[in-house]
């Protein structure tokens, strides 16, 4: 039962951090959260899930999300952004590893996604609590004087 849950589970977890994210950020975290649930969920809609093939429609997904998410640190130097770009980076280059070493079996593979993805959540995670923290000390800052 909980194996048929968890997916479900875990989707409502990404959708209420990315929810708080675009909720409590500023513009850079917002913008990077829309994009990053709006990746998973386009994933999932196109996804062909083959074995020993690429998934070109998912890579093509995940190139543009890893250029969105350069182009944010770029643009608003933000740290927690360019460790996001550099794990969907990571997630662009999974399925070509697991192409070149055929003893790489689908389901590693998709292990391998589920840690970046974790990954991106942790980072997502920090970066509203940094810019919670930070605007919260502005108010206070604000306040003194």
């Amino acid at each position: 039962m909980f194996d048929l849950l968890s997916p479900y589970v875990v989707y409502l977890l990404a959708l209420a951090t990315c929810g708080a994210a675009v909720w409590k950020g500023d513009r850079p975290l917002r913008l990077a959260a829309a994009v990053l649930i709006a990746a998973w969920v386009l994933s999932q809609l196109v996804s062909q899930r083959h074995q020993y093939r690429l998934d070109y429609p998912v890579i093509i997904i995940d190139t543009n999300t890893a250029l969105i998410f350069v182009w944010i640190s770029m643009q608003w130097r933000r740290l927690w952004c360019a460790v996001l770009a550099a794990l969907t980076i990571v997630v662009v280059v999974i399925p070509f590893v697991a192409l070149a070493d055929p003893g790489i079996h689908k389901y590693n593979q998709y292990g391998a996604n589920n840690v970046v993805s974790w990954l991106q959540l942790l980072v997502i995670n920090l970066a509203t609590w940094l810019t919670v923290r930070a605007r919260r000390r502005g108010d206070e800052g604000a306040g003194r004087s």
